[in-house]
């Protein structure tokens, strides 16, 4: 068997492997049949290149997921969802890769991302600004550090992505075969 075929098994063979406990979350085309979002957007959101694991579309996902991690914004996963749509890339994983940071880690992301732009620009600190005026003062004192540091971590994090998603997938795939194969010899 093929290292990349694994996928190409029945949902029922490799749902029972060890990593199928957590795909079986990933939502399925037939859950989304039906739904207000499947009315919004019509048929589109149902094709088997946003749904159905491959290298590329995986890897695109999580890249374009992990970049949108970085920007600082609200609702991330909306534009993660537009591009991944738009770059036909996996769906599920886009919006999953928009949690590498949440709401607890983002504020000291945002912290490294200015001191990054500090770095790479050569710009005196802003820490005083932070300490004693807060964020929103600090982006009106020194945008041009920070957008650069948003920048780019949103670029090596979403290339950083792109290789780590690829190198998961041959794992997994590897292990799915891996299981098959055990089960198949019994």
């Amino acid at each position: 068997m093929s290292l990349h075929s694994s996928f190409n098994l029945p949902p029922k063979v490799w749902r029972r492997t060890p990593i199928g406990k957590y795909l079986r979350l990933i939502p399925r085309k037939k859950q989304l049949k039906g739904t207000w979002l499947h009315r919004k957007l019509g048929d589109k959101l149902l094709r088997t290149e946003y749904w159905e694991p491959s290298i590329e579309s995986i890897s695109k996902g999580f890249a374009i997921g992990s970049f949108w991690a970085m920007i600082p914004m609200p609702f991330q996963m909306v534009p993660s969802g537009i591009c991944a749509v738009l770059f036909r890339a996996n769906v599920p994983l886009a919006l999953l890769g928009v949690w590498v940071t949440n709401p607890i880690t983002h504020p000291f992301v945002m912290v490294f991302q200015l001191f990054l732009g500090e770095w790479l620009l050569n710009a005196p600190s802003s820490l005083n600004v932070l300490e004693n005026q807060g964020f929103i003062a600090l982006l009106h004192h020194a945008p041009a550090p920070f957008l650069t540091g948003v920048l780019v971590c949103a670029v090596v994090w979403s290339t950083a992505g792109f290789f780590i998603s690829r190198l998961c997938y041959k794992i997994a795939t590897a292990l799915i075969a891996k299981s098959y194969e055990r089960r198949r010899a019994r």
